[in-house]
């Protein structure tokens, strides 16, 4: 005769209602994240006086910073389906990860592009390491993708 954990019932209440306090935190950062990277970047295009250089790097945050919001929607979609079904996918964590190399290759562009002039040979060649490391992420990243959509297409079409 099988014996069930006499607080299992209790035990996934509480997961689910962890789960739906982190989904709500979550939704509220990405409103947060939002917010504030429509005003830093209004700041900035205020505060520019029309130079290339500042308007180039405040557009550079606002991808990034808009990032970073695609990132955390992407986990609180996470925490929705958990939510939905009480399982979760591997699917999203890898489109996270593109998307936060995708981050660290802006981040390293919009060094590079303000001040590359200045840079010393040891800083640019961690640079260009940085964006070689990122590059083969997305590449390893997508290539993933790819084969888990070829061995597991209903899982590949549930999204």
């Amino acid at each position: 005769m099988k014996q069930s954990f006499p607080y299992l019932q209790l035990w996934n209440s509480g997961d689910r209602l962890i789960y739906a306090i982190v989904g709500v935190l979550f939704f509220l950062g990405a409103i947060v994240t939002i917010v504030y990277s429509i005003w830093d970047f209004t700041t900035a295009m205020q505060s520019s006086q029309w130079q290339a250089p500042v308007i180039g790097k405040a557009i550079i945050q606002l991808v990034s910073d808009l990032l970073l919001v695609l990132i955390i929607m992407e986990v609180f979609g996470t925490v929705l389906d958990y939510l939905k079904t009480g399982a979760s996918s591997l699917q999203p964590f890898l489109f996270i990860g593109i998307i936060s190399a995708t981050r660290g290759i802006l981040a390293v562009g919009a060094k590079l592009s303000v001040g590359g002039e200045r840079l010393q040979a040891s800083e640019f060649n961690f640079a260009m390491i940085e964006l070689g490391v990122n590059a083969a992420v997305i590449l390893a990243l997508g290539i993933t993708i790819k084969l888990l959509c070829k061995l597991f297409p209903r899982v590949a079409n549930k999204e």
